[in-house]
């Protein structure tokens, strides 16, 4: 009767399904060793994240290197550049001084040289005057009429000498006279048309300072650009269209002297046509 009553409880629970479960022996080896497998394939991803980790941080560690050395560059180079500027800043300020002083030479040589050519032609003039006639108001023999008509025959025939000699009497012997401005700027014309561009500026000059409401001392400005023009001095010629422009607005060589300097300042750097 005992056995019967054992073997009863064992049957029903195995009658009931979903209730318990059983594994064999070799069931559960296998689940082990599959568990095993697992832990290995997961030992071995976290070795290979570990790894690639690693060598995350390395790079990482690289690029902060290089980029810490990159900004100490930088600032070597922005230092370097400040001293460069430091230095070139030296360099300008001394150059300009120089150039100041040298100017300062210049001015004071062309005052002193300015007052020995004023002296010169005083002597000269009373020299002419004493030659000419007494007191320097009229010459020996002729009048200022007949010495402007010599003096213009002459330079109609290109006897650029004796017109230069007549022109010169009739200024130097008749500073007052109507035609006394005129034989000024023929007498720069004889120079010019020898192309002695030096002394032709020279007789210009003459025109503008002493003859300033002359109608020829437009004409002597924009003539003393062309002759400093050919002698290469275009830093001189510009300097003559500009005063040209400032001393007399309403002259008709404006047009003319403004296409002149736009040439002049683009041929600055031209050392076949500027060399000043």
């Amino acid at each position: 009767m005992r056995a019967k009553h054992t073997l009863a409880p064992i049957v029903l629970l195995a009658a009931l399904p979903g209730c318990m479960f059983f594994t064999t022996k070799s069931e559960g080896k296998a689940l082990r060793k599959d568990v095993e497998a697992l832990d290995t394939r997961v030992a071995k991803k976290e070795d290979e994240i570990t790894g690639k980790v690693a060598e995350l941080k390395g790079v990482l560690d690289e690029a902060t290197k290089i980029l810490k050395r990159n900004s100490a560059d930088i600032g070597a180079d922005v230092e370097a550049l400040r001293a460069d500027i430091r230095v070139s800043t030296g360099l300008v300020s001394a150059a300009k001084n120089m150039l100041d002083e040298l100017k300062a030479e210049l001015d004071k040589h062309k005052t002193q040289n300015d007052e020995r050519l004023i002296a010169l032609e005083a002597r000269l003039s009373a020299l002419e005057a004493g030659r000419l006639g007494v007191g320097g108001t009229a010459p020996a023999t002729g009048n200022p009429d007949e010495l402007w008509t010599q003096a213009t025959a002459a330079f109609g025939a290109k006897r650029w000498n004796d017109a230069r000699e007549s022109f010169k009497k009739l200024t130097v012997g008749f500073p007052t006279h109507d035609r006394a401005d005129d034989a000024q700027y023929f007498r720069g014309e004889t120079y010019f048309q020898e192309s002695a561009w030096d002394s032709a500026i020279g007789e210009y000059q003459k025109v503008w300072e002493k003859f300033t409401d002359s109608a020829l001392a437009d004409d002597a400005l924009f003539r003393a650009a062309e002759a400093a023009a050919a002698l290469k001095n275009c830093t001189e010629a510009r300097a003559y269209l500009t005063a040209l422009k400032q001393k007399y607005p309403k002259s008709t060589l404006l047009k003319k002297a403004a296409t002149m300097d736009k040439d002049l300042k683009a041929a600055a750097r031209n050392k076949s046509k500027c060399t000043s």
